[in-house]
């Protein structure tokens, strides 16, 4: 890791690692997507994505429907076969 990499933080289990290593999401209006490049937003590590305890609660907190929390659930598990 070099000097000047920024580092972030997982929003569910708080361990700092390399911006580059994590997912950058956005919510607004309860519903969670890609960061947009504009407004507020939190990083995702790998090792939360597939934990499907973590996502729940991700979920919960951010109060999402059935319908987004099933979007949100299968957009990580797509990211997992494309990344």
């Amino acid at each position: 890791m070099r000097k000047n990499e920024p580092v972030r933080m997982c929003i569910t289990c708080r361990e700092r690692d390399l911006q580059t290593n994590l997912i950058r999401l956005q919510e607004e209006n309860h519903h969670i997507f890609p960061y947009r490049g504009y407004g507020r937003s939190f990083y995702l590590c790998n090792i939360c994505r597939e934990n499907e305890k973590k996502v729940k609660s991700l979920t919960k907190r951010f109060r999402l429907s059935t319908e987004d929390s099933e979007q949100f659930v299968k957009y990580l598990k797509e990211l997992d076969i494309h990344g």
